[in-house]
């Protein structure tokens, strides 16, 4: 029998970090860094995470026998934990964003995926109650990696219809990753880098029901990539009508397992979605209706949870937090993520072009105030693409070796330090340098804090508070400001799943491009990970790739964070993830106890939650 190598993850906590692998030669680091300022002589260690994040490990997958694979082979709700699955019912979903689009391939948010992970399909997803486990059946039924992990050949489920009752055929799937590949007629393909180990010209339906993907060579991660969140496949008659157009405002054409109710628009912050009846997986989904409403507030979000008008909020305040731990009735549960805040500095843009400021910058930025302040001591600083606490964390003495990566134990002293970079560099303190911010009440907040350090520094800024979708095209264009703040995921540990989404030349999550200096260096070593099917070979290059691009001083994660999920007793089903994507963009995996509504005796628990720590 063929085996698939997929990386996978055991629960939190299950055991201590593991041995780091040998310290790499880093890449040659731009010829503007050659001279960099010396690391300050008083380092202390990044603050511990309080509970580890789930450790990624090589797991030897078997292939699934052709033919269909029985639901209950894969599909195991933690009943043991939550009692027996019942259907029917409402589950309503507080989420922190207004659902401004539903563009999940070119203009990907958190609100598109709202739309369209309920709705959608791709073609294998992960295990939503197991966030260590292998890959699971979605719109394939089944699978073949082929033998020299040079590609995967997919076959479909037979009879599976899109919502309006066309009938599903391999050519859907074909033509939408072919776009997501090209990007052509997308704004921004959020998939283009993360396929770009797929031959295109090689991609091909066998039959109705059989897509064959070879790839441009071996590979450890042949389908993580292609089990990501946004690999959402969409009918190719409905996107050549109606375009990207349709992309963002049109949630009629899904295959998932919910349909968007009639006579709604894209746009309104509580958008309904009704139980699909042919669902190509009949067991699901659990509950009879699901209703996301979008809150920008966040006194609103907690004020309407505690009124007990939604049942489930993934809390991304901490000031919220504690109302929920104390509540009686509420479970809470909170876990250290792959999530961080990080800094972008624009180094298209004078004098920040010159890498000696931008570093002056970092050291300058005060994280374990930031994590007091903005996360109530929530989180933890690190290196650059690699959460504390997991085994692929940057061991500490490569991670002390950059400048102003490790946290200094004087800040006053290396504040000081900073200043003289500048001041040797001639960095104008006079001129007033530009902030863009999404307009977001906890970005906002958050940068307020980057702007307060810079102050400290002697730099001052003004905010350019910008709509979502205004913020997004600035970030595709390369038209934003100085500096740039926001919340970012790295969705596995592995440099091409992972950190990839930041560094390769043609990612849409990598803010120095377009137009901006993109290092090829580090892309060719991320082309060496691709290839490698050794787990502790490509772990050496993803540390030799990390400490390249810690010395660009371009992309900085302030701190990584936790995050925490705070839900009614009636809401049973739900596993805590160290990131949020599938399973909760789907909530099929979730039901409806009635008969626990009343339950009570939760007040001060935040752990014991299936997946959680």
């Amino acid at each position: 029998m063929l085996v698939v190598l997929a990386l996978a993850t055991v629960a939190c906590g299950a055991a201590a970090t593991a041995t780091p692998a040998p310290a790499p030669d880093p890449i040659e680091a731009p010829a503007a860094m050659a001279d960099s300022t010396e690391a300050p002589a008083a380092m202390a260690e990044p603050t511990a995470v309080p509970e580890a994040i789930a450790k990624p490990a090589e797991e030897m997958m078997a292939k699934p026998e052709v033919g269909e694979m029985a639901f209950a082979d894969y599909w195991n709700p933690p009943t043991d934990f939550y009692g027996p699955v019942v259907y029917g019912g409402t589950l309503r979903v507080n989420y922190e964003d207004p659902l401004e689009h539903a563009n999940d391939w070119g203009a990907a948010t958190g609100a598109s995926s709202r739309y369209r992970g309920s709705t959608g399909a791709v073609l294998v997803m992960e295990n939503p109650y197991d966030a260590g486990a292998p890959v699971i059946p979605d719109l394939a039924q089944n699978w073949d990696v082929h033998e020299g992990l040079d590609g995967v050949t997919f076959h479909f489920r037979e009879g599976t219809a899109w919502h309006n009752g066309e009938p599903f055929v391999c050519e859907d799937a074909r033509f939408s990753f072919e776009t997501m590949i090209t990007g052509n007629g997308l704004t921004a393909s959020y998939m283009k880098s993360r396929l770009a180990h797929v031959v295109l010209e090689e991609m091909a339906c066998i039959d109705d029901m059989t897509l064959k993907m070879n790839f441009n060579g071996p590979t450890g991660i042949p389908l993580l990539n292609i089990s990501n969140r946004r690999g959402i496949v969409f009918n190719k008659a409905w996107f050549q009508a109606g375009g990207e157009d349709a992309m963002f405002q049109d949630v009629t054409m899904g295959i998932g397992p919910y349909k968007w109710a009639e006579g709604q628009s894209v746009g309104v912050d509580e958008q309904h979605f009704e139980k699909n009846p042919d669902y190509f997986i009949p067991e699901l989904p659990y509950v009879d209706e699901l209703v996301i409403f979008g809150i920008l507030d966040e006194s609103a979000q907690q004020a309407t949870q505690l009124a007990h008008q939604t049942d489930w909020h993934w809390v991304r305040n901490w000031g919220q937090y504690q109302a929920y731990v104390d509540h009686d009735q509420i479970i809470t549960v909170i876990r250290a993520t792959r999530g961080n805040f990080r800094l972008w500095i624009n180094a298209r843009n004078e004098p920040f072009d010159n890498v000696k400021v931008r570093q002056a910058i970092i050291m300058s930025i005060d994280r374990d105030a930031g994590i007091r302040i903005l996360q109530d001591g929530h989180g933890a600083s690190g290196g650059f693409g690699y959460a504390p606490g997991s085994p692929w964390e940057l061991p500490q003495e490569q991670l002390c070796s950059v400048p102003g990566w490790c946290i200094s134990e004087d800040m006053e002293a290396t504040r000081a330090e900073a200043k003289a970079i500048l001041d040797a560099e001639g960095f104008d303190f006079e001129r007033r340098y530009v902030f863009t911010v999404e307009s977001d009440a906890q970005v906002t907040a958050r940068a307020t804090f980057l702007q307060e350090q810079f102050r400290l520094l002697g730099i001052e800024t003004d905010f350019d508070s910008v709509e979502t979708i205004a913020y997004r095209e600035q970030e595709q264009s390369g038209t934003w400001g100085d500096f740039k703040p926001g919340n970012s995921t790295v969705v596995a540990d592995d440099p091409n799943a992972g950190v990839a989404a930041f560094l390769r030349c043609d990612s849409t999550g990598n803010h120095w491009t377009p137009n901006g200096p993109c290092d090829d260096s580090i892309v060719a070593v991320l082309d060496q990970a691709q290839v490698a099917l050794d787990v502790d070979k490509r772990q050496v290059l993803a540390h030799q790739i990390e400490l390249a691009a810690m010395k660009q001083y371009s992309s900085f994660p302030v701190y990584w964070e936790q995050e925490a999920a705070a839900f009614w007793p009636e809401v049973r089903g739900y596993a805590h993830f160290p990131a949020p994507f599938g399973s909760y963009r789907k909530f099929m995996h979730m039901w409806i106890d009635p008969d626990r509504m009343n339950d009570t005796g939760n007040a001060g628990q935040t752990t014991g939650v299936p997946g959680g720590s």
